[in-house]
């Protein structure tokens, strides 16, 4: 099956990689802010992006295109090259993004972004992927990643 000049599978892996990038990067997070209602925020996103890269796994198992297996991460490398897939900072940029200096806000700030961008995403690949299995993981995906996107936003609220 082939979506938007790529298969389902393509699509999943950029998704996956998303959700891989929002777990390390809120887990980083969480480790660097002092802040107990942000450190609890961020830990609950990481918890989340877990289950989504279950949720993607599950769905690529019922795919009907071969499995794309990315030990190495060279597919992964080569969809960040035909789709900007970075939607966090590199985990080396983490400790200035949650520095006191910076304050949380960064944090949040950049975690929101991330969450508008992957809502789209998985809004466009919704519509794109010709399975109404498929459609309902993402459209799932979505409501969850919206639900992250209210919650940070309320978090932010508390953070000048």
């Amino acid at each position: 099956m082939t979506v938007g000049g790529h298969n389902a599978h393509e699509h999943l892996a950029i998704a996956r990689e998303m959700e891989e990038e929002g777990l390390a990067f809120y887990k980083a997070v969480a480790k660097q802010v002092a802040d107990p209602d942000a450190k609890a925020m961020f830990l609950k996103l990481a918890s989340d992006e877990t289950q989504h890269i279950r949720d993607i796994d599950q769905l690529a198992t019922q795919c009907d295109t071969a499995y794309i297996e990315d030990p190495d991460g060279l597919v992964g490398q080569y969809l960040r090259g035909l789709v900007d897939t970075s939607v966090f900072p590199p985990l080396s940029e983490v400790p200035a993004v949650a520095a006191p200096a910076t304050g949380v806000g960064r944090a949040i700030d950049i975690g929101i972004g991330a969450e508008k961008r992957a809502m789209e995403f998985y809004l466009r690949t919704k519509d794109e992927c010709g399975s109404a299995e498929a459609a309902n993981v993402l459209s799932r995906l979505y409501a969850q990643e919206e639900q992250h996107l209210k919650a940070l936003n309320a978090l932010r609220r508390n953070y000048p």
